[in-house]
């Protein structure tokens, strides 16, 4: 089917500047950085030079970030570093399962959406966060592709500490006016798995929240290579995204409008107009996630399905759940920077003809 043999799944393989700059770091051996000797002090030099880059692009100082092995113990990090015991954790009902478990251990608050995945402000005024409390701000949400109204949930808590969860913004947009942690993951630019990028802006509030000696911030245990390999992978999205996003969210708006003019009773999760520009959430009446996704995959067409931070148990959705659109028969499609039309449009076709044929059993 030619080239729909596209992957339309939320994490993309690793960019091929990437793939050779990691091969290469992997046959040179580089030495540990915090030593002495001569190959560390090259392997000192070269992380300096990609957490300069990876921090110019993210829009952060170099002194405000850490690197993580293990993208997933961030929001640990950047959360659980400002609670005091008076604190309360304030969250939306689309967060990730790592910030919903933490909220589980704590004082905590779910602020419910609205069907576009919208926080409500309303909620949100009404339970006063204050300047003890910390709102996990999930600034976009993998699963759907919806974005917040940061500066409005800034305005009804403007006395809490704000934690960002960035790992699905990538280097789509900045981090907004105000924030005290921002967690970010390699995979969101197609950069590497297993490395994470936590910036603290607010140093003097945040304390290490894991068991540890000395003045270190997080464990430190990550790869080199794969940084070098993850600040290549930034600076080469960066470059694509440049001239392609435009194309890739007009793409998108067809994708969508095809599926709800030609497909009866499906949901798409979100409003393209604050959500991510290439991806989309839809799910289908009297159909199966699971089983949807095997049909593509038989077409070479590679699609996820399933809850986003759960998918290896395709259970129903708690992001879908809270918009109240349909949490069964979902798939959700990512497009690639260089999508064109003719992809879409295959694209199209084939779900229309998938979901016949599942409805039709």
């Amino acid at each position: 089917m030619g080239r729909v043999t596209g992957n339309y799944q939320s994490e993309k393989p690793l960019h091929p500047k990437a793939c050779a700059l990691l091969a290469n770091a992997f046959d040179s051996g580089w030495g540990d950085p915090r030593k002495l000797g001569s190959s560390a002090n090259l392997a000192k030099v070269m992380r300096n030079e990609a957490l300069e880059s990876i921090a110019g692009h993210l829009g952060l100082r170099f002194d405000e970030i850490e690197v993580l092995g293990e993208p997933s113990i961030g929001h640990g990090l950047a959360i659980q570093g400002f609670l005091g015991e008076k604190s309360r954790l304030f969250y939306s009902a689309l967060d990730r399962s790592e910030v919903i478990a933490i909220a589980r251990s704590l004082t905590s608050c779910e602020i419910p959406v609205d069907k576009t995945g919208a926080i409500s402000i309303e909620k949100l005024r009404a339970n006063s966060p204050s300047k003890d409390d910390v709102f996990a701000l999930q600034l976009a949400n993998l699963e759907t592709g919806v974005l917040q109204n940061t500066e409005e949930i800034l305005k009804a808590c403007s006395g809490a500490m704000i934690a960002c969860d960035a790992t699905a913004l990538g280097a789509h947009a900045r981090l907004p006016s105000r924030w005290d942690s921002a967690l970010f993951d390699s995979r969101s630019w197609q950069g590497p798995a297993g490395l994470g990028i936590l910036a603290i802006r607010s140093a003097a509030n945040w304390r290490n929240p894991l068991p540890h000696i000395g003045a270190l911030r997080t464990p430190n245990s990550y790869s080199l290579p794969l940084l070098l390999a993850s600040a290549l992978a930034l600076d080469a999205w960066i470059d694509d995204a440049r001239t392609s996003l435009v194309n890739v969210r007009a793409l998108n708006k067809h994708l969508r409008n095809e599926i709800a003019r030609r497909i009866p009773n499906c949901d798409i999760a979100g409003e393209l107009d604050s959500s991510l520009p290439h991806i989309t959430s839809v799910s289908f009446l009297y159909c199966e996630g699971e089983e949807l996704l095997h049909a593509l995959e038989k077409l070479a067409i590679t699609v996820d399905s399933g809850s986003a931070c759960t998918a290896e148990d395709l259970q129903p959705s708690h992001v879908l759940a809270a918009m109240g659109v349909l949490t069964h028969g979902n798939i959700r499609i990512t497009l690639p920077l260089d999508v064109c039309l003719q992809e879409v449009d295959l694209l199209i076709e084939s779900l229309m003809r998938i979901v016949a044929e599942a409805r039709s059993k």
